[in-house]
């Protein structure tokens, strides 16, 4: 099950997709705002609330790598 609850592991997705070039302008397959994924995670930074298997399910599968390894 993919789950990140913890802050650092927030902050680190974050990382990861502002590496990967993910802005308010790029688009996924599905036509869908890549942006919309950063703001949802800060979100969740600020808010203190965690993502979950519903969040991954939902994130474009060109994206979902960068996922690996957090908690």
């Amino acid at each position: 099950m993919k789950h990140i609850e913890t802050k650092k592991g927030l902050e680190t997705l974050l990382k990861r997709y502002l590496e990967a070039g993910v802005t308010d302008e790029t688009m996924d397959v599905n036509g869908g705002y890549q942006a919309d994924w950063i703001r949802t995670i800060k979100g969740c930074i600020e808010e203190g609330f965690a993502m979950d298997e519903t969040d991954y399910e939902n994130t474009p599968y060109e994206l979902r790598k960068l996922w690996r390894g957090l908690k």
